[in-house]
């Protein structure tokens, strides 16, 4: 049962040192304390937070090796056995949190500040000292090779029987997750930009779009399918009028989606549409959007509040009922490539929330 926290109180309780190169994926694991989180290398590492906030900052325990581009999604089975992974080099992989480690390695955490500074030395730059850490290396216990371009949706049902992926060719693939075995396929005309399985794995929306910006070819499409036979089910396109989307999730109960858009270099453009996928009727929406677009969506595992984090820097949790904002969490710099936040992620209890930015950090909020 997760808690409902009022968020009036709502802190920073860690800033989790990870300065490599932008972390582009995030996601609490299971019922644990366990965090986990991807970036453009296509590296992985898992933390354990502490009980409390005030405790020292945790350094990472296990990295996970294997992928070799960009981690696009992470998501996790219920039971936090399994931590699933998408990325830009075509694979989906399958990782045993109960497995043993392959071996380990020291590491430096802030290797890449160290290395700005020294080009910035003669200037006056202080050359930080190093952040050391030990950890555990892991292999994946399956790759899934289906796809062949990069693969930017991937959502898993609320059992975690079910999983749905989309790459940039427009296949889409629904999956038996126990047996890692494709069950359906099909394809659509855009990018599988954001795809969101409800959580009975009944319905499945998919946001495409092909981002050309001088030219006819620009589209930009909202869909809700059938994942059992691929059929088109309702078309939400006069909701969004060819405005792109970025990120959708389904409420835990399944009776409200919310869907981004991602609206770059447009102003507050970054609003959240609450829709009713039973009708295809648009509920609300959310108010001031993020400038430059918002970058992605996660409901609180209560269902009464959901998040939203953008290109501004911040992220904002808003009351589902009315989407009415009731926390703002950030330093909100505004602007594309100011440290905006990629991902965000709520902890099973409801306790914890966790956002990932391009600066190459992971913030760990207490709520």
């Amino acid at each position: 049962m997760a808690d409902t926290p009022s968020f009036d109180k709502a802190t920073l309780a860690w800033t989790l040192p990870w300065q490599d190169t932008w972390v582009t994926a995030v996601r609490f694991i299971g019922g644990t304390r366990k965090v986990a989180a991807g970036n453009r290398r296509g590296h992985i590492y898992l933390w354990d937070l502490p009980e409390k906030p005030g405790s020292d900052v945790p350094t990472p325990v296990r990295r996970l090796d294997g992928h070799t581009n960009e981690i696009t999604r992470l998501v996790a089975t219920p039971d936090g056995r399994w931590l699933i992974s998408a990325s830009y080099d075509h694979t989906i992989r399958f990782w045993d949190m109960e497995a043993s480690a392959k071996g380990s390695e020291e590491i430096v955490l802030n290797a890449r500040a160290i290395a700005d500074a020294e080009v910035r030395k003669r200037n006056g730059a202080k050359v930080p000292p190093p952040i050391p850490a030990k950890v555990e290396t892991h292999e994946a216990q399956r790759v899934l090779n289906a796809h062949k371009d990069w693969i930017l949706g991937l959502s898993i049902s609320k059992d975690g029987n079910i999983l749905a992926s989309g790459d940039d060719a427009g296949q889409v693939i629904v999956w038996d997750r126990a047996e890692g075995k494709e069950v359906r396929r099909w394809k659509v005309k855009g990018w599988t930009y954001a795809l969101a399985l409800s959580p009975d794995a009944q319905q499945l929306l998919i946001s495409e779009r092909v981002p050309l910006v001088f030219d006819s070819g620009r589209y930009g499409a909202v869909k809700l399918y059938d994942p059992n036979t691929g059929e088109m089910k309702r078309d939400l396109a006069a909701l969004f009028k060819q405005e792109h989307t970025g990120t959708a999730a389904f409420s835990p109960d399944g009776k409200v989606l919310a869907i981004a858009r991602t609206g770059e270099a447009n102003g507050p453009a970054g609003k959240v549409t609450l829709v009713d996928p039973a009708t295809g009727n648009k509920l609300r929406e959310t108010n001031p959007g993020h400038i430059d677009g918002a970058t992605d969506v996660a409901f609180h595992p209560d269902g009464d509040y959901f998040a939203s984090a953008g290109r501004d820097t911040l992220v904002r949790i808003w009351k589902t009922a009315d989407a009415k904002l009731v926390k703002e969490l950030g330093k909100g710099r505004g602007g594309q490539f100011k440290d905006w936040i990629h991902a965000v992620s709520f902890s099973t209890d409801g306790r914890w929330l966790a956002a990932s930015d391009m600066a190459g950090q992971v913030l760990i909020y207490t709520l």
